[in-house]
């Protein structure tokens, strides 16, 4: 064994145990295949000083040997035997391998078995060759071979040693090939883990996107839904007010007839009296015509109110007919100044000691805006309805030269892709326990039987439910109450 020579003769065998454990931890470092191959054929040549060396592995599929890698001083040579591959039973390969055992052969040449098979697929001059087996758990999986162009170069102790070694190069490539076989595992299962985050990823997708159009579908149902509440409260408060306008209408019918009649029967007494004024005292007669006067004058009174009755009826019944809720382009300032009339003079009607100071501010810009004219009119007239009572209620509280102003301010404004409406009274203002619930149907700030609690929840569905607007309350306690309406130009946002 040329490399464990030293100058007084042969090494030792704990050097060559030392050198076949250092070899053995060079080969099991190695895990890729053909990296492995390449040192355990270098370390053969620089340990047993050959001038090739090669590892054979046996296909067992196809039933041939072939070289994983080859290391030789002529590329050429090495280029050749790595495209060869071999019938596992013949050559000094083919015998070690289904022999099992390690095999030394001085010279090939001089040997009849071999001879003619190297020479004829490699054309190489070798003369020295050492094999051995490389046997692993489940038998052998191929062969180690080093060889020399010259006779006799290996002794026993070489094919000893090339035998030892050759049981940890076979360990060596079992866990080459055991790393090989779990990368492409790994390989595979991350390939199919990335396959199967691309499916989930994509189903994830298609569930947000069904869950987004799911969303949009129930969005567009409660909203559905809640404009048909608001119709079906609109319809039945209507039905209700035309009830109500009828049964008011024919009383009322009475007193206009009968004011009327009082009227021409007071004319024909004042005819009368005037055929007879010589018949009464002087005094007597001056008392007939004052009371003649002021009994003209109260059936005048009686039939005027009763006419302007009967126009508030008249109003009522065109407000409560069934119309479509369709949207129409309003001049949102005349629908608005209208209105504030209406309520005001609703009220002075009521009380005529009511008094008010009317403050407007209405933008020019605002134009017009797609509503459905008479539930928005609602909505103003309950809300101006409201900011009246509460200055009338504050100033009754107050009472009279306490400076004390009643003011009722409204003002609208262009917000570009919306309208502003804000109506403010200088009242009482509602308290901050309360301010949340006013918008709930039958609840009310006012006294037992001043009011239903159903004008603001009213107001709040028609604005905030069938038209997609915005409702607000700012109030302070004792100071004012500010109710802001927001509604959108454009009917896309209000959902049609």
């Amino acid at each position: 064994m040329h490399a464990a020579m030293t100058d007084s003769g042969p090494a030792p065998d704990s050097v060559r145990l030392r050198l076949l454990y250092d070899l053995g931890c060079a080969f099991a470092s190695q895990v890729q295949l053909d990296e492995l191959s390449a040192v355990v054929v270098a370390k053969c040549r620089e340990a047993l000083d050959a001038e090739g060396a090669a590892i054979l592995l046996h296909d067992e599929a196809r039933g041939e040997l072939y070289f994983p890698y080859v290391a030789d001083e002529d590329p050429q040579v090495a280029r050749r035997l790595l495209a060869l591959r071999f019938p596992a039973g013949r050559g000094i390969a083919g015998t070690v391998l289904q022999s099992g055992r390690p095999l030394r052969i001085d010279d090939v040449s001089s040997d009849a078995r071999f001879y003619s098979g190297v020479d004829r697929h490699t054309g190489l001059t070798t003369r020295s060759i050492l094999c051995a087996p490389l046997r692993a758990r489940h038998g052998t999986i191929g062969v180690i071979q080093v060889l020399n162009r010259r006779n006799g170069i290996f002794g026993d102790d070489d094919l000893a040693f090339l035998d030892a070694l050759a049981g940890s190069v076979a360990v060596a490539i079992e866990n080459a090939r055991l790393y090989a076989q779990l990368r492409a595992s790994a390989e595979q299962l991350a390939e199919a883990n990335r396959t199967l985050e691309l499916k989930v990823a994509a189903r994830t997708q298609e569930l947000r996107e069904r869950n987004d159009d799911l969303e949009r579908t129930l969005t567009q149902l409660k909203n559905t839904q809640q404009q048909l509440i608001v119709q079906e409260k609109l319809a039945s408060l209507g039905a209700l007010t035309a009830g109500v306008a009828h049964e008011i209408r024919n009383p009322l019918n009475f007193i206009t007839n009968f004011a009327q009649l009082a009227g021409e029967l007071t004319n024909e007494l004042r005819a009368e009296l005037d055929q007879h004024r010589d018949r009464f005292d002087p005094k007597a007669l001056d008392n007939l015509d004052d009371t003649l006067s002021d009994l003209t004058q109260n059936v005048r009174k009686i039939n005027e109110h009763g006419q302007r009755a009967d126009r508030i009826v008249q109003g009522m019944l065109q407000h409560a007919r069934p119309r479509t809720a369709e949207r129409q382009n309003t001049d949102l300032n005349a629908l608005l100044a209208e209105y504030v009339n209406l309520a005001y003079h609703g009220l002075r009607g009521q009380d005529a000691t009511f008094n008010v100071t009317l403050e407007s501010d209405y933008d020019p810009s605002v134009g017009a805006v797609p509503v459905v004219p008479q539930d928005i009119a609602r909505a103003f007239l309950n809300l101006l309805s409201n900011a009246f009572y509460a200055v009338q209620d504050k100033k009754r509280r107050f009472g009279e030269g306490d400076g004390f102003s009643p003011t009722v301010r409204v003002q609208t404004n262009n917000l570009g892709d919306r309208v502003e409406v804000r109506i403010r009274d200088n009242g009482n203002g509602v308290p901050p326990a309360d301010r949340e619930k006013v918008f709930t149907p039958f609840f009310t700030t006012k006294p037992p039987g001043a009011g239903t609690g159903l004008g603001l929840s009213l107001t709040h569905d028609i604005v905030v439910q069938q038209h997609h607007g915005e409702l607000r309350l700012d109030s302070e306690d004792g100071a004012y109450a500010e109710f802001t309406i927001v509604l959108p130009r454009s009917t896309t946002e209000t959902g049609r």
